[in-house]
């Protein structure tokens, strides 16, 4: 395992528990939850609130009538742009019924009619298949599960993971909380960090939603799988992050240009619709959601109160006015390469949720498909460290890890931001592509040799997230999904394969 900063755990506080979850989104609360329910107390590490939290739209299941496991199942793939792992799409739909049900065992309270469920449609289903709470479905799981949380006594830590420690196998972590160093022996480890979109200028993620666990697993010798697939939301209230439900164009809501023409169906997977936006925003148009459509079809303030609320302060009547919008980057495709008990190739080493990457999406995330798996496979995490528990052990030895290097970090986030947007945004290009690289590749070479603070290592693995989606992007050599190339504008079979990047490669 390659390690960044400079330290000795055993001059360090220190502590030992057989499980420790990083993160509290719908993956890592899950799996804390149903590991308490089977008996394991694991301890969970927070940096406060993540995307669960603010997850608008809802969460697929395929509980009505006129739906079906196989009809759920074909949506998925057709959005995927058949990349996906059959496998885990089996898993994610067939098990989806029993994670809704595990939910409301806990205390989520869907919307509901003397009919059942208050289905809504979204991009890329062929049925009503969203289960939601009002336009705040993430708010009211996370709150849900935060507060059995409490109500189970899980230990919760505030504070940062900085280091991975062990020789080809999870023995401890270097923990950062309260403004220094703690060392955790730990029999299993369990990301549940979130993804890396927060990397490009434009993004709905908090700015907490980093991904640079991802670059932490990377160095401990984690691939990742498919990095290129970012997923961008279509509508983002211009100059903000604040994303307009998916939920709001099912209901009827359109789009319509600075001539007030209509351009793209507006149920078309999000690949199609954000692209079709950026092309019009590129020409130098504007792009407006027409939500007067709603009126007599439902009352705004009631389906979808978050929104109207943050539109009326921002000066907007959704009944009168026309709302500017565009795309920003959303959600992370790709991800740490799991099996389907997230287990990585690290022993003792698991992930879920957006920072796992199981194939269930491939080339693009059907809408609401995320909250799905955060909980199916946060409850097959759970049962299968239940089940192989005794086969770890707790090592008593001590990390050390001495880099005396001055050189003072030169990368400028914001930059680097702004040219992921640029070169590894919605719209890519071989040459763009390459010289961005070449870029991020003299970064990383010099990086370890920055002086060893938290602040240079969280650059340093934001750094490796961004080379890894535009390495991967360069050399898929095709579109397909949210990966597409202006200079190989279709899809190729032979590109109809998973990419993987690992950091080794690199540093030999």
């Amino acid at each position: 395992m390659l390690n960044f900063l400079e330290f000795d755990t055993s001059l360090l506080p220190e502590e030992s528990v057989d499980v420790v979850i990083c993160g509290t989104g719908i993956g890592g609360l899950t799996t804390a939850l149903t590991l308490k329910e089977l008996g394991i107390t694991p301890l969970v590490v927070t940096r406060g609130i993540g995307n669960t939290y603010y997850s608008q739209g809802g969460i697929a299941c395929p509980v009505s009538k006129e739906d079906s496991t196989e009809l759920h199942f074909v949506d998925t793939v057709k959005a995927g742009r058949n990349l996906n792992n059959v496998r885990a799409v089996r898993i994610l739909v067939e098990e989806a019924i029993f994670s809704i049900a595990k939910l409301e065992k806990w205390g989520v309270r869907f919307d509901k009619d003397e009919k059942g469920y208050k289905l809504t449609t979204e991009g890329g289903h062929s049925v009503p298949r969203v289960l939601k709470v009002r336009d705040y479905t993430g708010k009211a799981i996370y709150e849900t599960l935060w507060n059995r949380l409490k109500d189970y006594s899980i230990p919760v830590v505030e504070g940062e993971l900085e280091e991975i420690l062990g020789e080809e196998k999870v023995e401890g972590i270097l923990l950062y909380t309260e403004g220094s160093y703690k060392f955790i022996r730990t029999k299993i480890l369990v990301l549940a960090t979130g993804g890396n979109a927060s990397l490009f200028k434009y993004t709905t993620n908090p700015s907490r939603v980093r991904g640079d666990a991802i670059g932490i697993a990377l160095r401990a010798g984690v691939k990742l799988k498919n990095p290129e697939f970012i997923q961008f939301h279509p509508t983002v209230f211009k100059g903000t992050n604040l994303l307009i439900s998916e939920a709001v164009r099912g209901e009827g809501a359109i789009l319509l240009d600075e001539k007030g023409n209509r351009f793209v169906n507006e149920l078309e997977p999000r690949d199609v619709v954000a692209r079709a936006i950026y092309r019009k925003i590129k020409e130098g148009g504007e792009v407006f959601l027409d939500m007067r459509q709603l009126e007599g079809k439902c009352r705004i303030e009631e389906r979808f109160p978050t929104i109207y609320s943050f539109l009326k302060e921002k000066g907007y009547d959704p009944y009168r006015d026309i709302i500017p919008v565009t795309p920003a980057a959303h959600y992370f495709i790709g991800g740490l390469d799991v099996d389907m008990f997230g287990r990585t190739e690290v022993e003792g080493l698991f992930a879920v949720g957006e920072c796992a990457c199981t194939g269930v999406h491939g080339a693009n995330r059907l809408a609401s498909n995320s909250l799905l798996e955060g909980i199916v496979f946060g409850l097959r995490v759970a049962h299968k460290i239940f089940i192989d528990i005794n086969s770890y052990k707790v090592y008593k030895k001590h990390f050390k890890n001495v880099r005396k290097k001055t050189i003072k970090c030169s990368v400028d986030m914001e930059q680097l931001k702004g040219n992921m947007w640029e070169f590894v945004g919605m719209e890519r290009e071989g040459s763009d592509l390459k010289n961005f690289v070449d870029e991020l590749l003299k970064f990383i070479e010099e990086g370890m040799n920055w002086e060893p603070t938290v602040e240079n290592r969280k650059k340093y693995d934001l750094i490796l997230n961004a080379f890894a989606s535009a390495y991967c992007a360069l050399r898929r050599k095709e579109s397909r999904g949210v990966h597409y190339r202006k200079d190989y504008p279709f899809e190729r079979e032979e590109y109809r394969k998973d990419s993987y990047f690992d950091l080794t490669c690199f540093l030999t």
